[in-house]
């Protein structure tokens, strides 16, 4: 019994090594709430824009809409604008891509998703 738990021991050193050996990643960002700006009916499989309060975004800033789903209909997958900016001005998001899995109502004030906002140069 000794010689496996030594064997599996060292083994679990050697990976702990390893571990400590690979690059370290940090990113930095603001977690920003989503929510509806009005309230929509929206069936399963539907893709829809809905209006969002609006968020207004520095120049030089980049979004990463959460995968994790924050309503219980579905998930944003994007954000917009009426007139796309680029990214070296400031932004203002005005609505959201909202896929449903499930029918129902989006009501204003909901959260529908979260973003992160990363700042660049």
């Amino acid at each position: 019994m000794f010689r496996i738990t030594g064997k599996i021991k060292e083994i679990e050193d050697k990976i702990e090594g390893k571990k400590q050996e690979g690059a370290k990643l940090e990113i930095v960002g603001q977690k920003v709430p989503v929510f509806a700006a009005e309230t929509v009916e929206i069936k399963a499989g539907e893709i829809k824009p809905i209006n969002i309060s609006k968020i207004c975004l520095p120049k030089k800033t980049v979004l990463m809409p959460s995968a994790y789903i924050q309503h219980k209909l579905g998930n944003m997958v994007s954000l917009g604008e009426e007139t796309p900016v680029p990214f070296e001005h400031e932004r203002c998001l005005e609505y959201a891509i909202f896929v449903a899995v499930k029918e129902g109502t989006i009501k204003e004030g909901e959260l529908v998703g979260t973003i992160v906002v990363l700042h660049a140069e």
